[in-house]
Parts: C-alpha cells; sequence; structure tokens
C-alpha cells in the first residue's frame, strides 16, 4: 500500500468514537435473533460480516 493510499484510512479509536456517539444506548435485534444495546457492559458483542450489504450478528453466533 502507498503512502498516499494509506493516508486515507482512519484510526480505529476513530471508528470507535462515531459508533459510540451514534449507537450509545440504542437497542437493536440482530440477524441471528439476539439483543444487543450498545455502550452497556452487559451488552453482546457483535461481529459485522462486510460486503455488498452488511450482515451483523452476536459473536456467539459467528463461530
Amino acid at each position: 500500500m502507498t503512502k498516499e493510499k494509506k493516508a486515507c484510512y482512519g484510526e480505529p479509536e476513530q471508528l470507535g468514537e462515531i459508533l459510540m456517539r451514534v449507537l450509545e444506548g440504542r437497542k437493536f435485534r440482530l440477524e441471528c435473533g439476539h439483543y444487543v444495546t450498545f455502550g452497556s457492559h452487559l451488552g453482546n458483542d457483535i461481529t459485522i460480516y462486510n460486503g455488498k450489504k452488511f450482515k451483523i450478528i452476536c459473536s456467539q453466533c459467528g463461530y
């Protein structure tokens, strides 16, 4: 990867800040049928499969 292309990518902390700002406290049902509450220490971890359409499931169902 060239330096120019590498400079286009943000840091992981930036992504985490965006997700927390937008999703904190919100609750969702995942495609696997389980639920997640963002920003809660008791919430499920999630796995996001990237592609033409995201597939979002809990980490337990991702194995």
